[in-house]
């Protein structure tokens, strides 16, 4: 059995496979976790990744400590966290929408996985949390993108007295786009990707860019680049098509999807 499971697809599952220390993030996982979401953003045929994992008390409770308690040198130490910020960044950059699907314990690298997906559905046993001062550590590396999503001070709280919120909470902060009841997190999250995946898989990922530009770059420059990349989307054949659609009150065959995967899309899907 792998620490990382794949099930490929249009609408792909990537899964954290180690329940039985609560999804902890060693060196393998995290390697091949790394190496899995590279391949997932190289295949044209993937249009959204979901991110979940195996079990039913924690999406993933972050390091493995017992992992980390055996690394001996400041550069080995570098290393590990190195491939912490390493996954992080390989679920930002894959040019697909990403959904995280999060239950039970989502904590410190969890929470840090959890907040670097576009959109997360939660289940309402999920508890997030950054414990890690309670261990003689501070969350350096999974803040960044945490304080992005819920702000610096209520990011600092965390930080500092390692208390853990309820879903509700992290919804009202900005953390979480759609609670579901518990034990439904994966599929509560397969019909957000389905909801994505029957508008065009093109435009879909140019639209991802244009909201990471949006994000990153300050307000006058990010409608300067927006302004040039909506028009690169509008001389696409997929918004052609879907411009021809509209004025001819039918669902859009979009050219850049298999024709397998439009079959029974009406125009009201």
């Amino acid at each position: 059995m792998s620490n990382v499971e794949v099930e490929w697809g249009a609408i792909s599952i990537v899964r954290l496979n180690r329940p039985s220390v609560l999804n902890a993030l060693n060196r393998e996982t995290l390697t091949l976790l790394i190496e899995e979401l590279e391949k997932l953003g190289r295949n044209p045929d993937v249009e959204v990744v979901i991110l979940t994992a195996t079990g039913d008390r924690a999406f993933c409770a972050g390091a493995d400590l017992a992992e980390v308690q055996q690394l001996e040198t400041p550069a080995a130490v570098r290393v590990y966290f190195g491939l912490i910020t390493s996954a992080m960044a390989a679920l930002e950059q894959l040019p697909q929408p990403t959904i995280g699907a999060a239950f039970g314990y989502t904590l410190a690298g969890g929470m840090g996985l959890a907040a670097s997906v576009d959109l997360l559905v939660a289940a309402e046993d999920t508890r997030f949390g950054l414990p890690e001062m309670k261990v003689g550590l501070y969350p350096m590396i999974v803040t960044a993108p945490i304080e992005r999503l819920i702000g610096p001070r209520r990011t600092l709280e965390l930080s500092l007295t390692g208390r853990q919120i309820d879903v509700r909470t992290a919804e009202s902060w900005g953390l979480v786009n759609r609670v579901v009841p518990a034990g439904q997190a994966l599929i509560g999250a397969q019909e957000l990707a389905d909801e994505i995946a029957r508008g065009s898989p093109v435009i879909a990922r140019m639209g991802k860019e244009g909201w990471r530009l949006a994000r990153d770059m300050g307000s006058h420059e990010a409608r300067e680049a927006l302004k040039n990349l909506v028009s690169l989307v509008a001389l696409t054949a997929d918004a052609r098509e879907g411009m021809a659609a509209f004025q001819e009150k039918r669902a859009p065959r979009w050219p850049s999807k298999r024709p397998d995967d439009q079959e029974g899309r009406g125009p009201e899907s």
